[in-house]
């Protein structure tokens, strides 16, 4: 009779509801995140097709990588994008962001809607709105160019190798330096407003008070962004898939998409396996960018501070 009370009053208690309510989430995050994470470290090692068993055959996945030019292309191309433009959404997010702070533009709420937008739009819609801008015929980026003067005529910018590598740029800038503005304007509002009074004291320019206080005191922050764009150093999935599919001849390829195409049969038979072999050796090649990066901003203020 006791244990029957006992049963009841358990079926009643705040423990049974924590655990009847925790418990299908958790067995659904382990189901789709934690066992797969585990099976990424299995699969790069099995010749697998998503469908029938996977047979192990060791480093075969790894030595096919190292000689996988597609792959090699791909990744330079990744580095490209990075190389080019991670700079400039930091420095147009940065300067933006310093303004409508520091700034009592009138308009200031207007702005910061208008600016912030592209974050918000979903990266597909991105796509499609710059693969129209860049028709030839129909897009607003031949038309502009034409009024200016350029006479660029009909001009298919995403079917030349060249050209569709260094327009993709344009929306990778536009739909990715609005988040940075966000996080750089509450590190700003965060910067004693005393420091910008002595520096206006001592005749300081705008450019000196963003670059040599507002700089140094947000550096914190500005490491977790930099440590982020590193992670997202092979990103840019949506953009190239929508837009190009990683063309014209692989010009716009990046390792996203090249994944893609191996495991789900793109490029003929899926192959699972190597996909998920590319994607441990990204998984490595990000872990170590990581670690040089932040050991070289730690050293780096290290020195500064000693001199």
């Amino acid at each position: 009779m006791n244990t029957r009370m006992q049963r009841k009053e358990f079926f009643k208690s705040k423990t049974f509801f924590i655990i009847a309510s925790l418990t299908p989430i958790l067995f659904f995050y382990t189901l789709f995140l934690v066992v797969p994470k585990i099976t990424s470290f299995y699969y790069p090692f099995t010749e697998y097709d998503g469908i029938s068993e996977p047979v192990w055959i060791g480093l075969r996945n790894f030595m096919t990588i190292a000689k996988d030019a597609d792959l090699w292309g791909a990744m330079k191309n990744n580095l490209f994008y990075w190389v080019i433009a991670t700079p400039i959404n930091f420095f147009a997010a940065l300067i933006v962001a310093f303004l409508l702070v520091k700034k009592p533009y009138r308009e200031g709420n207007f702005y910061r809607i208008l600016y912030y937008f592209p974050a918000i739009l979903p990266s597909v819609i991105t796509a499609l709105m710059w693969q129209f801008a860049f028709h030839g015929r129909y897009g607003i980026f031949n038309a502009l160019l034409n009024a200016v003067g350029a006479n660029v005529g009909e001009f298919y910018w995403l079917t030349h190798a060249t050209a569709a590598k260094w327009a993709m740029i344009i929306p990778m800038v536009w739909g990715g330096w609005a988040g940075n503005m966000l996080i750089f304007m509450g590190a700003i509002q965060s910067v004693p407003t005393s420091l910008y009074e002595s520096a206006e004291l001592d005749g300081a320019s705008d450019a000196q008070k963003l670059f040599l206080i507002t700089v140094p005191v947000i550096w914190e922050t500005m490491k977790t962004m930099i440590f982020f764009s590193i992670i997202g150093l092979f990103g840019a999935f949506e953009l190239i898939l929508v837009m190009t599919n990683g063309g014209p001849a692989g010009a716009t390829e990046v390792v996203g998409t090249y994944m893609y195409k191996i495991a789900f049969g793109a490029e003929g038979v899926a192959a699972f396996g190597y996909a998920a072999a590319i994607g441990l050796i990204l998984f490595a090649i990000l872990g170590v960018i990581s670690i040089v990066a932040f050991r070289f901003m730690d050293r780096g203020e290290a020195i500064e501070m000693a001199g």
